[in-house]
């Protein structure tokens, strides 16, 4: 009797002990899927395995064959050509097909993103879980870019969309609402960190791309000029800093720039910036030639050509030397000068230029960063040569974050955009729009009177 005893209690210990290392084992498992922490632990082995990588700026394998760096080059480089061809050709279509191009990037790079982190074992469990990402994407989307569609749609059937352009806040807020609340029914036992986890990843993929890409296309309609030379400082600083890097790196300074990103080196950057800043200044007066490049979009029709009084940032000045300064020019140096002329935007593209080698580069850094902590090479593989479309517009976005502040700080002035007045008049009731009709007739006709 006393055996059986002994046996169930035994029994029931083992079970017990069973229990409890299931337990353990699955912490471990869900620590191994979830704790971010271990990539700190492999820090070592990553730094070892990025040193091997950065013996060549371009990425070449210590057993590539010899002409394998220069078929690497040929392959990015044709690459890079066919992607500057296409960009020209969008840039040449109209204003609203560029915002689609962009949104059309911001839909890969969140694509790339949220695939990242991606387990299906765990997500198989999770019903619709990674349609709601969807979801917080469409509903971003709505709330940044479904207003000025709505108010042009209003103004041909007013019945149909007046409601939504008047309560186009709301609506935005309900979708996130219903987000929300469909996120909390989808949590399932087990696997709360996982959700969580992918949650906030979710969140921040849309503050980083969605957020900042709103003022790219802000940007566009103050005229293309603000997102095409922004773009193509960045393009450059890249081509120019690849080019360095691949001919001149470690050469000079033989420790890479930073050690999150250990194929970036001083060469590449050093030399990237004195070509970009070149580049920025005559690049920035070669476009101010053309009137659908300075000019805003205003109320111009789909593909209408654009012409406008050129903004007092694209004319000439001239700078009257003070008679201090020139005096001395003249005394020491024997300059007879006492004025010079110059162009604004091409001086603002000197700073832009300064932002996209110096700041604008720890975008690409942040990526860097992710790749390492994830232990890939590139988001994708879309683009031979180049990786993603998150490995191409990595810089971009903090970029045109940077061109909106700008602009609206240092450049634009402060007269009122017509445009803002129009898609305000545009959301008013009828009635309210008569009584402003007849207010501004009574004020013209009294001002002709006078």
């Amino acid at each position: 009797m006393m055996d059986i005893k002994n046996r169930k209690a035994t029994t029931g210990g083992n079970n017990k002990t069973t229990a409890t290392q299931e337990l353990k084992n699955q912490a471990k498992a869900d620590s191994r899927d979830f704790d971010s922490s271990k990539d700190d632990e492999s820090s070592s082995e990553d730094e070892s395995n990025a040193k091997q990588v950065a013996n060549n700026a371009d990425n070449a394998k210590p057993n590539d064959p010899p002409g394998a760096k220069w078929k690497k080059l040929l392959v990015r480089s044709i690459m890079g050509a066919m992607m500057i061809g296409f960009f020209t050709f969008v840039l040449n279509t109209d204003h609203f097909i560029v915002s689609l191009f962009v949104i059309a990037l911001q839909l890969l790079v969140f694509k790339e993103m949220i695939g990242l982190r991606y387990i299906e074992a765990k997500e198989k469990k999770i019903p619709s879980f990674r349609t709601l990402n969807w979801f917080f994407l469409l509903s971003a989307f709505f709330y940044f870019y479904a207003k000025p569609i709505l108010v042009k749609l209003s103004e041909y059937h007013p019945d149909l969309f007046q409601h939504f352009v008047r309560y186009h806040l709301w609506h935005s807020f309900s979708l996130y609402c219903i987000g929300f609340v469909t996120f909390i029914f989808t949590l399932r036992k087990g696997l709360y960190r996982y959700q969580f986890s992918q949650f906030t990843w979710t969140l921040m993929t849309l503050m980083m791309v969605v957020v900042q890409s709103n003022f790219l296309i802000s940007n566009i309609y103050q005229g293309l000029i603000w997102f095409i030379l922004p773009v193509s400082i960045i393009v450059c600083n890249d081509i120019f800093a690849y080019l360095n890097g691949f001919f001149l790196g470690k050469k000079f300074i033989n420790k890479p720039l930073m050690k999150i990103s250990p194929n970036k080196t001083w060469e590449g950057f050093i030399g990237a910036t004195f070509w970009t800043l070149l580049f920025a200044y005559y690049f920035a007066g070669f476009l101010i030639q053309f009137d659908w490049v300075i000019c805003p979009k205003g109320n111009a029709g789909f593909m209408e050509a654009l012409h406008c009084t050129p903004d007092p940032v694209f004319l000439p000045k001239e700078f009257i030397i003070p008679h201090e300064i020139s005096s001395i020019l003249s005394k020491y140096l024997g300059l007879t000068i006492s004025s010079f002329t110059f162009i604004p935007i091409q001086y603002h593209a000197l700073v832009l230029a300064l932002f996209g080698s110096l700041i604008a580069p720890f975008g690409g850094f942040f990526a860097s960063g992710i790749k390492r902590a994830y232990k890939i090479k590139d988001f994708d593989t879309i683009f031979p040569g180049h990786g993603g479309v998150t490995d191409r517009t990595d810089c971009q976005f903090i970029m045109g974050l940077f061109i909106h502040v700008y602009f609206n700080t240092f450049i634009k002035t402060l007269e009122m955009d017509p445009t803002q007045i129009w898609a305000g008049l545009m959301m008013l009731p009828m009635d309210e729009k008569i009584q402003i009709f007849e207010k501004l007739k009574s004020t013209i006709d009294l001002s002709l009177v006078k």
